[in-house]
């Protein structure tokens, strides 16, 4: 099954620069949701119009009650099941494009058109979009932490340490534990929905330093200090500021480097061997 997520990106095939947010806070708001039966025409008609390998195949798509903006496609006997989560109901027809196109370019392992994943991005970081994900969440959604102690880290201990060194016991997190998954492209996580920090299990290793733990804690609890918008009412998860907090951390280069390493050798990486092998 392939799924989109989160593509990155502005809104409209030519240049959606000019669109301000109020604009597109207004089209939503007036638009009238679309039926699946709306959809799955919208659907088929935008991937035998781009792609020829879905011409001969059957389209069955519908709006799907996802916690958050999941959408998927899959193959199912003879015809392709896409399922795009209702928060687009009321998207303009175009995003609804962009998300077909983005996820028929994954069946194909190809890349998404730049211009999908604009528009698409643009949709998703409406606030009145982030909005309905964030209160979906907040009634529906689960977090799924290890809150146990790790086997070699400790992320509570490690937390009040921070805490009380750089941040006099002021910041509050509701949960904090290690992942379900041991992810090496997402070392950690802030959610601000549920005020939770959850950090990938591969870092709970004899081969990670404590201090590079540590600068993956600091760094999302910054997270909690640092969530801003831009001027059109974006969300910024890294401004300035917070990467200059970031590098005010003692050994932030020292982290960086290592996990760096670390990430691109799966695990089979220590200071030790680094320095062994004269590197």
């Amino acid at each position: 099954m392939r799924s989109c997520r989160r593509p990155s990106g502005s809104w409209n095939r030519t240049d959606m620069s000019f669109i301000e947010a109020r604009n597109l806070r207004k089209e939503l708001e007036s638009a009238a949701g679309l039926s699946s039966a709306e959809l799955e025409w919208i659907c088929r008609s935008a991937l035998h119009a781009r792609f020829p390998a879905f011409r001969d195949t059957e389209i069955k798509a519908t709006f799907y009650p996802y916690i958050g903006l999941t959408h998927t496609i899959r193959r199912k006997g003879g015809r392709w099941v896409i399922r795009i989560s209702d928060h687009c109901r009321r998207a303009p027809r175009v995003v609804l494009e962009a998300i077909t196109l983005i996820l028929g370019c994954k069946v194909l392992r190809r890349s998404p058109p730049q211009d999908m994943m604009k528009i698409y991005d643009r949709f998703r970081l409406e606030p009145a979009v982030e909005e309905a994900v964030d209160d979906r969440r907040r009634k529906h959604g689960r977090k799924r932490i290890n809150s146990s102690e790790g086997r070699h880290h400790s992320l509570r201990e490690i937390y009040r340490e921070l805490n009380a060194r750089y941040f006099h016991d002021q910041v509050e997190i509701r949960n904090l534990g290690w992942g379900p998954r041991r992810s090496w492209s997402r070392l950690g996580h802030y959610d601000p929905v549920h005020h939770t920090i959850t950090i990938s299990p591969v870092l709970d290793s004899p081969r990670v330093p404590r201090s590079v733990v540590s600068y993956i804690v600091f760094h999302e609890i910054l997270h909690t200090l640092f969530e801003t918008r831009s001027a059109n009412g974006q969300k910024r998860h890294h401004p300035p500021e917070f990467r200059q907090a970031e590098k005010a951390y003692p050994g932030y280069a020292v982290a960086k480097k290592f996990l760096g390493e670390f990430c691109r050798k799966r695990g089979k990486y220590s200071p030790q061997s680094h320095r062994a092998n004269g590197n």
